[in-house]
């Protein structure tokens, strides 16, 4: 692999190649060793990586959940080391609850998800590194009340609607509020007998 050395006599081999060695045996006559070196590579590679919170990041066997620079120790087929170097980013997955009420006629939205009914809703969308955001919106929706009165009344007497008194003949519509803040319209038809 590369990195180790190969020795034949006193000569020592770190590359690729076919090498002739001229040595002497112990009776003095020329030996020739013929090396035919092949130095495979060692491998070093870096990688970044992201994944979203749950997903897991796998380098040979070994599998990465966490943000953080891991080496991982492999061996490529010709049994040489292969260090690989992850830098690994793990972006997070929200969950996110809310409580909301509106009134009848109104809209809620998530996301361009457009809710109109009280209910659990329940609404899958993605953040900017496309990890799942989860919104559940536990929404109320109020009533808006539209009521109609007929009073009759004797002159010099008065009728109230709200925060308006009425004496005279006539329809008319006033604007108040719930308990809950919606509008509700009351429509008072008013007739006042002469007395």
């Amino acid at each position: 692999c590369a990195g180790a050395s190969y020795g034949v006599g006193d000569s020592v081999y770190t590359e690729t190649g076919v090498y002739g060695t001229l040595m002497e045996t112990i009776d003095g006559c020329d030996s020739l060793v013929t090396l035919d070196l092949t130095v495979h590579p060692v491998y070093a590679p870096s990688i970044a990586a992201e994944i979203c919170d749950g997903d897991t990041y796998t380098v040979g066997t070994t599998g990465y959940t966490t943000t953080g620079v891991w080496v991982t120790n492999l061996q490529t087929v010709e049994g040489c080391d292969s260090i690989v170097t992850l830098d690994l980013t793990v972006y997070p997955v929200y969950s996110i609850g809310l409580t909301e009420t509106i009134c009848d006629g109104e809209t809620y939205e998530v996301g361009g998800f457009v809710y109109t009914t009280t209910g659990s809703w329940v609404t899958n969308l993605q953040t900017i590194h496309g990890c799942d955001s989860i919104v559940t919106v536990d929404l109320t929706v109020y009533p808006v009340y539209d009521q109609a009165q007929v009073i009759e009344i004797c002159a010099g007497a008065s009728y109230g609607v709200g925060d308006s008194v009425y004496t005279e003949t006539g329809v008319y519509g006033t604007l108040m509020e719930t308990i809950d803040g919606c509008d509700s319209l009351v429509t008072l038809d008013l007739t006042v007998h002469p007395v």
